[in-house]
């Protein structure tokens, strides 16, 4: 009962603030509670696969379709030689608006990096923990991932869909 209360909760917000980037909340709660119910949701969307690369950066990526817009993008990326990351892009309407990342560096340190972002692109919040301790996100991360942010989202169009 428990679970299901708590899924509920987490869906709620998706049906509140629906898909239009109009409608995104201008706050980092509900921007992280439409991200959080699109997460709970992962499973109902059609999914779609491409890949990425750009020296020796290389990536694999599902794209979660919902209606043909895309509402997720997950990467599991190698780094080259410093490491591996698990990046999460959370779009509504098109607009991206919820980025997490965790990396996992070559000497098995962990940096946990979320971006929350309003209608206009510009950061609302920015949380960032290395080894589990709060650090300070650096300017160009956010950026960094909006664009990369807008390549993949680009490369969705081209792939691969679930049968």
């Amino acid at each position: 009962m428990v679970n299901c209360i708590r899924k509920l909760l987490l869906i709620i917000p998706v049906f509140l603030f629906g898909a239009c980037s109009r409608d995104l909340p201008g706050d980092a709660n509900g921007l992280r509670a439409l991200a959080n119910g699109i997460e709970a949701e992962r499973e109902e969307f059609e999914k779609a696969y491409n890949n990425w690369g750009s020296g020796d950066v290389a990536s694999s990526f599902t794209v979660f379709l919902d209606g043909g817009d895309v509402v997720l993008i997950d990467e599991h990326m190698t780094r080259g030689e410093s490491g591996r990351s698990v990046n999460r892009f959370y779009f509504s309407d098109d607009v991206l608006f919820c980025y997490r990342e965790k990396r996992t560096n070559q000497d098995s340190t962990v940096l946990e990096i979320a971006l929350l972002f309003n209608k206009n692109g510009e950061v609302v919040e920015a949380k960032q923990l290395a080894d589990g301790t709060p650090s300070t996100v650096a300017d160009y991360v956010a950026l960094l991932a909006k664009k990369h942010a807008k390549t993949l989202h680009d490369l969705a169009g081209e792939a691969t869909r679930e049968r």
